[in-house]
């Protein structure tokens, strides 16, 4: 049940004292643990999972480790066992869950044999609300079986959403690959990884209720073989089930996943009255119970015999997930024996008992990272004064410059860099804040991200999200401030009616060029020293399109008139043209203003434009155009057929990314051949957001989070990522992927919100 620690195993392990050993396999040990410290307080007890001292860690295992971890904080739920903690970057890493002090339900039943229908149903309903929980927040279990659940004294809980494929299964999604456990596994999980959805733990589900009806699964059989063909071909044995509980599990064992109930439509069948039991007083039988109290008494029995007095750990390292620190903390050098007999009925005993280890991994639905609150403050109030040093700030003159969409011609390909750890900032973690009460839109300068809101330009620490300095709030009703570029240590915003300049330590005002009265701002763009805008008169409707000079004497370089409707203004910029889209497109030479051949007004629909060199995409209702500035007669259609949602993508070897409301599509710019799109899974499962290019993957903003998806696919793939600690829709809603601002850098992200939240986090 539990092991004590022989002398010379491991004592402390990141901020925890190990107690005893709760299991092991192939590459892991699960230990019963505590805080450091924290004797006595057994409600903190943890189940902590660590790999073996000798195995060698690539950076692909830590990645999966990771995504697990982001996978595991995602889902929060009172039926499953929640992540506490953990550290995919340590020497060993680790992650640490709720202790659960009861057996499996494979333990549980090889003890007692079945359990009365009354305690299959309210058990079978508490596992359903877990499986409704998941799907909210676009997780799969994919592997629920009787050793993934455990039995704790409030009632059921599901663990182990699929960290087997940090730990021991390193191929589970590779194609051919059955991933789940033989005798519980949909014939979608027959057909590949890729066919899975959530109907497919519903069957899973079914196979688990059916074994703790009977005490044993309703495909087993002596040959793999014929365990998949049964499944395949639906032939269930459920002789052993009461007729009523029986026809309930015969639904969730439907071939036709579409036919299968809901997780809450599960519930009901179950039951039905609608009353679910109080969870501290569970109907569980008395032999249920017995094993229940071996449990606790085995942990009271580790804690008493685990010493008082360790070596505290190495000073913590700054979190990565919230609530309960979770981040990059050191492990104490630590002794473990790596030389244990081999015994075949030994390793699946130990294997087995691995079940106590509550572990929430997880393939994940489009969306899922982790981040806690970098504590900055709310908008109200005045100007604030500077919460970081000058010093710290000076430091972006050399650090590099970042801003939504990538760089002028708004292509939101952010290069390789955006992957490469190194150009990260330094003591970075995963944070999240609050800094309005309205849409703000941020600049990455180095070490500072610079961030207009409804009101002010607020600047963080990017590494923290602690704030560095604030404007005061400006006056109701004017137009809200807006960065227009950060150059070495100054940051250049409309503010107030003027282009104000700034100084990036201290936001200490340099100098400011008024607007003439009644001009708003339409839009901008900075590229090198100058910054073009696009301006609008509030009472004739007149526009024009400026060139601003940053450095040197401040000058115009050119300011020229702009007949559009420049309210509804988008400017981008390349290879020396400066483009503005209205209601027609304007193309202007960036260096004089001078006026090149254009298009009219009405002749092509140009939502969200972006500019790779000589070519303008414009999205529409019915495909992509793409026009050739230097002859904009010269137009092509891509993605015919395609409602394009949202800006698309462009990487610099001239993939094009597009996004409608249900899928997702690459092609190539020149050739317009389609290279990949993701599949139309069914509602609530589609993959559709705004797209960028981190690296070698697309990058999609769903309504629920980002995902991932490597440029180099083929077919149909779908989205990794991990739902963002942070994230301003609540489980089981989503907001409108256009309204997320993204940049990437250095193996994170940077999001700021409609509502005035900016976190950021792990890139998938």
């Amino acid at each position: 049940m539990i092991e004590l620690l022989p002398a010379g195993r491991a004592r402390l392990i990141g901020p925890y004292q190990l107690l005893g050993l709760l299991g092991a396999g192939g590459m892991g040990e699960v230990y019963l643990a505590r805080p450091a410290g924290a004797a006595g307080t057994s409600g903190e007890l943890v189940a902590l999972k660590t790999v073996r001292a000798d195995l060698d860690l690539d950076d692909g295992f830590r990645v999966r480790f990771r995504r697990e971890i982001d996978a595991a904080a995602a889902v929060r739920s009172p039926h499953t066992a929640g992540l506490v903690d953990g550290d995919p970057g340590g020497r060993l890493p680790w992650l640490a869950t709720e202790y659960v002090p009861g057996p499996s339900l494979a333990e549980a039943l090889a003890g007692s044999g079945p359990l009365p229908e009354p305690v299959v149903r309210a058990m079978g309903a508490g596992l359903s609300h877990a499986l409704a929980d998941m799907h909210a927040v676009r997780v799969l279990h994919r592997d629920l079986k009787p050793g993934n659940v455990l039995l704790g004294p409030d009632g059921p809980k599901v663990i182990d959403f699929g960290i087997a494929q940090a730990f021991d299964a390193t191929q589970l999604t590779r194609t051919g690959v059955v991933v789940g456990s033989p005798g519980y596994i949909s014939p979608e999980h027959v057909n590949g990884s890729r066919s899975l959805v959530p109907a497919s733990d519903v069957f899973c589900l079914g196979a688990v209720l059916a074994f703790a009806a009977t005490g044993r699964g309703p495909f087993d059989d002596s040959d793999m073989a014929a365990v998949i063909f049964r499944i395949s071909r639906g032939e269930a044995e459920l002789s052993g089930v009461p007729a009523q509980l029986r026809t309930v599990i015969e639904k969730c064992l439907r071939g036709d996943a579409a036919a299968r109930p809901t997780p809450l439509q599960l519930a009901d069948l179950l039951l039905p009255e609608r009353v679910t039991p109080a969870r501290a007083s569970f109907p569980w039988t008395d032999a249920i119970r017995a094993q229940l109290a071996a449990h606790a008494a085995a942990a009271r029995s580790a804690e008493a015999a685990a010493p008082s007095a360790v070596v505290p750990p190495l000073p913590f390292h700054a979190p990565v997930l919230g609530g309960q620190g979770l981040g990059p903390s050191p492990v104490v050098p630590v002794t473990v024996p790596v030389g244990r007999k081999s015994g075949k009925g030994r390793w699946i005993g130990l294997a087995a008992a691995t079940v106590v280890c509550v572990i929430l991994g997880s393939t994940l639905l489009p969306g899922l990272f982790t981040a806690d609150n970098g504590g900055g403050d709310d908008a109200g109030g005045g100007a604030k004064k500077p919460t970081a040093s000058a010093s710290e700030a000076v430091r972006t003159e050399s650090g590099a410059v970042v801003a939504p969409g990538a760089d002028p011609g708004r292509t939101g390909d952010f290069g390789a860099a955006a992957a490469d750890v190194s150009t990260k900032p330094a003591g970075w973690r995963a944070w999240h804040t609050k800094i309005a009460d309205g849409r703000v839109e941020c600049v990455l300068a180095g070490v500072s991200l610079v961030c207009g809101g409804p009101q002010r330009i607020t600047v963080l620490d990017a590494a923290t999200g602690k704030q560095r300095w604030r404007t005061s709030m400006g006056r109701a009703g004017a137009a809200s401030p807006s960065v227009g570029a950060v150059v070495g240590t100054t940051v250049y915003a409309f503010e107030g009616g003027a282009l104000v300049a700034r100084d990036l330590s201290d936001g200490a005002e340099k100098w400011r060029a008024p607007l003439p009265d009644g001009v708003r701002v339409a839009d901008s763009v900075q590229s090198g020293d100058v910054l073009y805008y696009a301006t609008k008169h509030t009472g004739t409707g007149a526009g024009r399109l400026i060139a601003q000079e940053l450095t040197g004497k401040h000058l115009q370089a050119w300011d020229e008139a702009w007949q559009e409707r420049a309210d509804e203004a988008e400017l981008v910029l390349d290879d020396g043209r400066l483009v503005a889209v209205g209601e027609g497109v304007t193309v202007l030479k960036s260096t004089d203003g001078s006026r090149l051949a254009g298009i009219p007004a009405g002749d092509v629909t140009c939502r969200t434009p972006v500019l790779k060199g000589q070519q303008l995409l414009c999205s529409g209702s019915d495909g992509l155009t793409i026009v050739n500035v230097t002859d904009p007669q010269k137009r092509r259609i891509a993605a015919p057929g395609v409602n394009i949602a949202y800006r698309p993508a462009v990487s610099r070897d001239g993939l094009v990314v597009v996004s409608s409301k249900t899928q997702v599509f690459t092609l190539g710019l020149y050739d317009g051949q389609m290279r990949w799109a993701t599949c139309e899974c069914g509602e609530g499962l589609e993959t559709s957001g705004v797209p960028s290019i981190v690296g070698d993957n697309a990058i999609v903003v769903e309504g629920y989070g980002p995902g991932a998806i490597p440029m180099a696919t083929e077919g149909e793939p779908r989205p990794t990522g991990a739902a963002l600690n942070g994230w301003p829709a609540e489980p089981g809603d989503s907001l409108d992927p256009a309204s997320v601002s993204l940049i990437a850098q250095g193996d994170a992200l940077i999001l700021s919100f409609e509502d005035g939240t900016v976190l950021s986090a792990y890139a998938p």
